[in-house]
Parts: structure tokens; sequence; C-alpha cells
């Protein structure tokens, strides 16, 4: 096992087997550069890679951090629909953005199948697999995944929550982020202008003068667009 991974060891809810799956170190974990939509990119190990956690026996997988929140129905419904056709692989050791892929569009598979899934969960998901296919040069599929996670902020926000670890001030800005990323460009400037409105902004000046950027650029595009025609 590389220094720079360590393992933790795991107890499936679905099936009852131990298994264990690798995290990156944290001294091992410097930051290179962010784009706009919060994706980040590391110097040496990329711990996004390893964020989901895919059970060898019986194929479920989830976030890590909650892999073991299933309900006994859910539990019975995802080992019934994959246990059966499951090829026992292993996601414990080093991976590449391939096997990253494989095992965030597995805990994707496993959140469908389930009656309780938190949005929040769904959309977290659904970025990360947009930022590795950015990572992996895929822009179709990129975009598609972009997608989905708007798809899913933009029902946090209608619902009056947000993600965790972030306010509603910076859902707004992502949801805005997004739509411009999608080329929805008159989406996103709406977006942008409510972050600068919010009664938040005071308190968040980084958000704020990240949405005035952002709004900047939609209209410079714009412009450009209209010089070209």
């Amino acid at each position: 096992m590389d220094n720079s991974l360590y393992q933790v060891k795991l107890k499936c809810p679905v099936c009852g087997a131990a298994f264990k799956t690798s995290r990156v170190r944290s001294k091992s974990c410097a930051v290179e550069s962010r784009d706009t939509d919060f994706c980040v990119y590391y110097k040496d190990y990329n711990p996004i890679l390893y964020e989901a956690a895919v059970c060898a026996k019986c194929g479920y997988a989830a976030m890590l951090g909650s892999f073991n929140e299933i309900s006994p129905e859910d539990a019975r419904t995802v080992h019934a629909k994959i246990s059966g056709g499951w090829s026992q692989r292993d996601f414990g050791s080093k991976r590449s953005i391939e096997d990253a892929l494989d095992a965030y569009k597995l805990a994707l598979y496993c959140c469908q199948l389930r009656k309780s899934i938190s949005i929040g969960v769904l959309a977290s998901i659904c970025m990360r697999l947009a930022w590795l296919y950015r990572m992996a040069g895929d822009l179709k599929e990129e975009s598609r995944f972009l997608g989905y996670a708007l798809e899913q902020y933009g029902k946090m926000y209608d619902r009056g929550k947000t993600p965790e670890k972030m306010d509603e001030i910076t859902l707004i800005y992502l949801i805005g982020e997004l739509n411009r990323r999608l080329g929805k460009s008159k989406d996103a400037v709406v977006w942008f202008s409510m972050v600068v409105s919010h009664k938040m902004s005071r308190k968040r000046p980084l958000i704020v003068k990240m949405a005035r950027e952002q709004w900047s650029l939609v209209r410079s595009q714009g412009e450009g667009r209209n010089r070209d025609e």
C-alpha cells in the first residue's frame, strides 16, 4: 500500500461482509488549483477518487461519510437488484480516474434504487462525476452530470434546503455557475444577481466577488458572440 494512502475497515450494511477502502492522508492533499464550481485539483493524490466506498462482495456503494445510513428496506432492494449480477471487484487499493468513475456510478445507481436518500447526496455524487470527467477530458459526460447536479441543487433550493457544509448564498452562486457552464446565460445572470442582493452578501464577500466575476464573464461572452454574428 502506498504511504500516501491508508485503509479504513468497513462492514457492509447490505450483505454484512467486512472489507477495506482507501483514503488519502491529509499530508498528501496539497491543493494545486480550484475551478469556479469548487472542483479542486491536487498536486499529488486526489482524495475525491476515494470518497465513494464499494463493497467488494455485493457491489453496494455509497459516499463514505454516509455508507451505513441505509434503511433495512432499501438494503434489501439494493441487494436484490445488484448482488445477483455482481462480479466481485475490489476498489480498496489505489484508484485511477476510471476506477473512481465506476465507484461513483455504482453509488449513484444504489441511490436511485433507494426510497430514502438525500437530494444533497445525489447532487454531490453527480458533481464529483462531472469533475472526474472534466479531469479525464470528456466534456460531453462532464456536461451531462453537471446538468444532473444542477437539477438536484435546484430542488434543494426550492425546498429551502442546502447541502452539507454549504450555506444558502453559496448554493445560489453554485446554481448560477452551473447554469453558466451549461450555456444557460440568462438563468446564470438571474442567480448571480441573487447572490449580490442576498441578505448574507456582506458576510460572504468572496462568494459575492466570484458571482460578480462570473456575471461579468457571461456579459463578455455574450458580447463576443454578438460581434461574431
